[in-house]
């Protein structure tokens, strides 16, 4: 029971106590204990957010902010879209404050890591949207086209991309749907753009896209810094068993895997390539 967790003492503890009325005092002693610290916590969290700017919920940098603009005014209803399903974006954005509040109370769940970094992958990718001058609306319409598939003249106020993100001539020469412009490996987009217009693009696009409310390891990616750094993406092993094959050519990504890996202490992959 959530009271036994307050038990400080033996004199505290009320199983085993015969006594009803003695019984019922000690439980109401530690439901007030209960109560007390759930009080402690919450004005906690609100001095955290009150004292520390960087972690205002109202602060535009922060995640909940950045994910509820997101999910409600960038993405839009429309084929292709997998945040366009009755209720995703409200489960999404409710999942968001809940990891974020668990963060300032210093109480994680590792249950819902895996969502998280499927969430964050997300908000990179919307991010390097934005770099890109590509919309939410256009993202979520099946059909499509990259900007870098279109001709016409330069306008000035034509957005000047990180040169992570600018295209290689397989982007400007391919005719393919904007998704696959988000990612700041080059190599990793020419590799995509090889299987473009086929089953296995779709099937890849929904791992690495889609958010799925699961504790499983799904094959996608991480990422752990700036959205546009080639270096801050790893894979995930599951993402190279299934994957491999197409982003055996890119060697920023199987390096940069193997960067995160060391640092955390794991052993570094070796590559069929």
């Amino acid at each position: 029971m959530p009271q036994q967790s307050e038990v400080i003492s033996h004199a505290d503890d009320w199983t085993g106590v015969s006594d009803r009325t003695a019984r019922r005092r000690l439980q109401n002693r530690l439901a007030q204990r209960t109560w007390r610290k759930k009080q402690h916590q919450t004005r906690h969290f609100d001095h955290q957010s009150n004292s520390h700017p960087n972690r205002e919920p109202q602060d535009p940098d922060s995640i909940v902010v950045q994910l509820t603009r997101f999910f409600e005014e960038r993405f839009l209803p429309g084929r292709g879209c997998c945040l366009a399903l009755p209720g995703a974006q409200p489960r999404l954005i409710q999942f968001a404050q809940q990891a974020y509040q668990d963060y300032m109370l210093v109480s994680p769940r590792p249950a819902v890591l895996q969502t998280l970094v499927q969430i964050n992958v997300l908000n990179a990718l919307g991010r390097n949207a934005a770099a890109l001058g590509i919309t939410m609306a256009s993202l979520c319409a099946e059909d499509t086209l990259s900007p870098f598939n279109h001709t016409g003249p330069f306008r000035p106020d034509d957005p000047t991309p990180p040169p992570s993100l600018q295209p290689t001539a397989l982007q400007m020469a391919v005719h393919h749907h904007p998704w696959i412009d988000l990612f700041p490996l080059p190599e990793m987009r020419d590799s995509f753009l090889r299987i473009c217009g086929s089953a296995e693009e779709d099937d890849l696009c929904v791992d690495l896209v889609d958010v799925e409310e699961s504790d499983r390891e799904k094959p996608n990616l991480v990422v752990w810094g700036d959205h546009s750094d080639p270096w801050a993406w790893e894979a995930t092993v599951p993402f190279l068993r299934k994957w491999g094959w197409v982003v055996r050519d890119c060697r920023t990504l199987l390096d940069s895997t193997n960067y995160w890996r060391e640092k955390r202490g794991e052993k570094r992959l070796i590559f069929d390539v």
